[in-house]
C-alpha cells in the first residue's frame, strides 16, 4: 500500500468522488497517479493551458482520493478492467496499483435509496462524518466532493424540496423526500466541503440544497459534465466558420449515439446532422460525428473541476460558480438563460478573466 507519509499534509486536497469504483473515477484516479509518477502529460486537462497554467492550482501530487459507492469491484480491478477494453495503456493497472490500493481504502458505503432502514436525516450525518473523518486523517487543507455516479432518476415534486426549513422539518419528521444524489450533496454542504455535479441530477436544482450552500457559505457548481456526446450537444454544428457562410439552416437531427455506455467507459460513437439551404436553393447536408471513450475525456475535467472548486473555496467564494460554466452542457447558476447565451469561447473567456481574478490567501 502507498505510505500516507507521501500524500496528504498542509496544502493538500481532497477529492472525493461520488460513484468512487464507476469507470469515470477510476480513470480519473489512475490518471493523477499518472501524472503523479510522470507517466503521461497532462492531456485534456484545461487547467494545463497557457491562459490557467500559471495559477496557484492544487498539484497533481496533492490530490488525495477517497469516495463512497456502493457496490462494484475494487478499484485495480476496474482499472485493470478498463485497460483491458483499450481505456488506458496495459501496463497502467500495474504501475499505479499502489496509489489505487490507498484511494480503494478510502471508499465508504454510499446511500443506497432506502439504506437499510435509516431515515435519510440519518444517512446525510453518516456521509458527511465520512468525508470529516477523511480530512482529519489526511491533515487536508480541504475537501472538494464531485458527483460522478450514474444519475438518479428525477425525484416526484414535494413541498421539501422548496425551502431548508420546509427540508429540515420533512426529515426531523423521518420522510425521505430527497434522491440520492442530494444526500450526497447535502452532506458535502454539512461537512463544508466545495460539491461539483458533474452528472446531471436534481440536487441542485432543489431550491432546499442551494439554500443549505449559502447557510454553510460553500461553493458548488454544476450539471452534466461536457466530454464527448455532452460536447456535441452543446455546442452548434454551426461552427463559426461555417456560420459566417450565412446558409439558411433547414433542419437539424440532433444527436445520436451508439456503442458502449459512458458509465461502462467503453467506446461510443455520436452523430449530429444538419440540413441547410445554399446558393442557388441548392440542399445540403452537414454530417459530424465522433468516436470516443467517455470516461478519457471526462476525468481531466473533473481533475480541473477539482483543482478549480479547491481554488475558489481558498478565496471564500459562496454559491454558484457561474464561471465554470464551461464545463457544463447544464450549468446551474440561479439564471441558467445567462450561461446559455454564451458561447463556449465566451464561456473559457469568462472563465481566465475569473480564475485570475480570485483573492487567494498567501
Amino acid at each position: 500500500m502507498t505510505d500516507r507519509r507521501a500524500y496528504g499534509g498542509r496544502g493538500a486536497t481532497g477529492v472525493w468522488l461520488v460513484g468512487a469504483r464507476g469507470s469515470l473515477a477510476a480513470t480519473t484516479i489512475a490518471g493523477a497517479a499518472a501524472l503523479r509518477a510522470g507517466l503521461v502529460r497532462p492531456t485534456g486537462c484545461v487547467t494545463a493551458r497557457r491562459e490557467l497554467a500559471s495559477l496557484d492550482l492544487p498539484r497533481f501530487d496533492d490530490l488525495v482520493f477517497g469516495g463512497h459507492d456502493i457496490a462494484g469491484p475494487g478499484l485495480p480491478r476496474r482499472v485493470e478492467e478498463l485497460a483491458e477494453r483499450g481505456v488506458m495503456p496495459p501496463g497502467l493497472p500495474r504501475l499505479v496499483r499502489d496509489e489505487l490500493l490507498a484511494a480503494e481504502e478510502e471508499i465508504r458505503t454510499g446511500a443506497t435509496g432506502g439504506d437499510g432502514g435509516r431515515d435519510q436525516r440519518e444517512t446525510i450525518l453518516t456521509l458527511a462524518d465520512d468525508l470529516v473523518a477523511f480530512r482529519r486523517r489526511w491533515g487536508l487543507d480541504r475537501v472538494v466532493v464531485v458527483n460522478v455516479a450514474s444519475p438518479d432518476p428525477v425525484p416526484p415534486p414535494h413541498p421539501a424540496h422548496a425551502s431548508l426549513p420546509a427540508l429540515r422539518k420533512a426529515l426531523a419528521a423521518g420522510e425521505n423526500v430527497l434522491p440520492d444524489s442530494a444526500l450526497y450533496a447535502c452532506a458535502a454542504l454539512r461537512a463544508d466541503c466545495p460539491y461539483v455535479d458533474f452528472t446531471p441530477s436534481a440536487a441542485l436544482r432543489l431550491p432546499a440544497v442551494r439554500e443549505l450552500a449559502a447557510e454553510r457559505g460553500m461553493p458548488y457548481a454544476g450539471r452534466a459534465g461536457r466530454s464527448g456526446e455532452t460536447l456535441l450537444t452543446s455546442v452548434p454544428v454551426s461552427v463559426p466558420a461555417f456560420a459566417r457562410r450565412a446558409p439558411a439552416a433547414r433542419s437539424g437531427s440532433g444527436p445520436s449515439a451508439a456503442g458502449g455506455s459512458g458509465g461502462s467507459g467503453g467506446w461510443r460513437t455520436a452523430r449530429d446532422e444538419m440540413s441547410f439551404e445554399g446558393f442557388l436553393g441548392t440542399r445540403m447536408t452537414l454530417r459530424l460525428a465522433w468516436r470516443g471513450c467517455e470516461s478519457v475525456l471526462a476525468a481531466p475535467l473533473v481533475l480541473d473541476l477539482a483543482r478549480l472548486m479547491a481554488l475558489a473555496d481558498r478565496a471564500g467564494v459562496r454559491g454558484p460558480v457561474r464561471e465554470l460554466a464551461f464545463f457544463f452542457e447544464d450549468p446551474v447558476p440561479d439564471d441558467p438563460a445567462d450561461a446559455d447565451r454564451a458561447s463556449l469561447a465566451e464561456q473559457y473567456a469568462a472563465l481566465v478573466a475569473w480564475a485570475h481574478g480570485l483573492r487567494v490567501p498567501v
